[in-house]
């Protein structure tokens, strides 16, 4: 006999079999065994996930006959043991999954053979030997690599729990760093890198740490993030992290329409994205800083570039006063009315545009005669035409905008609809 007819027998089978179906039915017996498996939709989804780009694999390394100890681990593999870390589920789950899928391909392909009328007793006997062979051979390489995964993720999941990670973390934000590379290696994070800082915290919970970890894993999957998100947990219900992006304002425009998509969502606060270790420190400082202004506001998702955001971080220290002194700048135009909340934003875009009525009807979607009525009309609430106090006013539109009629120490202005 051939010594390479049995992997050729074995290749032709494989070949065949409908890998969709293999897949459904090894991960269908590893979930009936582990049911654990199945109460988490995450874990299933990722379990799912690597049994089909291990068929795959096996598949393509048998066809092509590559020696087993050459054979690359598929992304979708090692991503199962980090979900498993993460949960703070044992490793035995993980080698106990690998040969359960094992014995379930073994039965498979023996039932194929079989049925296979072209092979002779002889010949599916040598191929079910060296299927068990290579199998327990492939099961070797794989496990070691996936057990190497998950030790990964656990270190990084019980440090930052334990709060060793924090601690380290504290120390780059507020101390002197000898080595930016040493920095690096400690915190398990890419200090060079551009960094969006980012603030996320539930209003109410019992302890959300792990739910917040995977809102961040999953916003720095849609940012675009070119490593795992560095989190540090602040107290039960918040958390400070970063995120290393390759470009810093896609990766914003990405996170904040992430943000804005769900609905079950925690309050966040973006910084501005900044690169290298005084960007590590920055962003997160003006992620903080904007967090004051959320707290004014009760804003859902806060973003430190946008218009007037950073101002609103400067003066919320103080919103009373803030707010006091944009009434007295505003008059009458801090009307609590559709009206004018509609002229304060018309008059903010042409303020911020130069005086274009042209720009502002564009933005707005108007006419610019309209334009010109709303900032006449406005100039009229106000109570005095916009002269020398123009920074003035564009200033207290801003706060008037972001910090609204209820900011602590401010209550609703009560004006009548004055119209447009």
């Amino acid at each position: 006999m051939d010594p390479d007819a049995p992997r050729r027998l074995i290749a032709r089978v494989l070949s065949a079999a409908p890998r969709r179906a293999v897949s459904d039915a090894m991960t269908e017996r590893i979930a009936t065994d582990l049911p654990d498996l199945r109460a988490d939709d995450a874990i299933f989804g990722a379990l799912a996930a690597s049994v089909e780009a291990n068929v795959e694999n096996v598949t393509h390394a048998v066809v092509l006959d590559v020696p087993v100890e050459r054979i690359e681990v598929p992304l979708a593999a090692l991503e199962y043991p980090r979900r498993v870390a993460q949960r703070g589920m044992a490793a035995t789950s993980l080698v106990r999954a690998y040969y359960l899928g094992q014995q379930t391909i073994i039965a498979l392909i023996g039932d194929a053979l079989d049925a296979d009328p072209d092979a002779g007793q002889d010949l599916r006997e040598a191929a079910m030997r060296w299927l068990v062979g290579w199998s327990f051979d492939y099961n070797d390489v794989v496990t070691r690599r996936v057990l190497d995964e998950y030790e990964t993720e656990r270190a990084a999941w019980v440090d930052a729990r334990s709060g060793a990670r924090t601690v380290r973390v504290l120390e780059v934000l507020d101390g002197e760093v000898p080595s930016v590379a040493a920095a690096s290696a400690s915190i398990r994070y890419p200090l060079r890198a551009t960094h969006i800082g980012v603030v996320v915290w539930y209003p109410e919970g019992v302890d959300e740490v792990e739910r917040i970890e995977r809102f961040l894993r999953d916003l720095g999957a849609a940012a675009g993030a070119v490593a795992p998100p560095l989190t540090v947990a602040v107290d039960r219900l918040t958390a400070w992290a970063w995120l290393p992006v390759a470009d810093g304002d896609a990766a914003t425009a990405a996170a904040r329409e992430f943000v804005a998509a769900d609905a079950d969502a925690p309050r966040v606060v973006l910084g501005p994205p900044r690169v290298g270790l005084d960007g590590f420190r920055a962003t997160n400082r003006a992620a903080r800083d904007v967090r004051r202004v959320a707290d004014a506001t009760d804003a859902r998702l806060l973003v430190a570039t946008d218009p007037g955001v950073g101002l609103a971080a400067l003066v919320a220290q103080d919103v009373g006063a803030a707010r006091a002194w944009a009434d007295g700048v505003l008059g009458a135009l801090t009307g609590d009315t559709a009206a004018d909340e509609r002229l304060r934003s018309t008059l903010e875009v042409f303020l911020r545009t130069g005086g274009s009525f042209k720009a502002t009807a564009e933005q707005q979607l108007m006419h610019a005669n309209s334009v010109k009525y709303r900032v006449r009309r406005a100039a009229e609430r106000r109570g005095r035409e916009i002269g020398d106090d123009r920074l003035d006013v564009e200033v207290a539109l801003a706060v008037r905008r972001i910090f609204g009629p209820h900011a602590p120490g401010n209550p609703a202005r009560k004006a009548p609809d004055a119209g447009h």
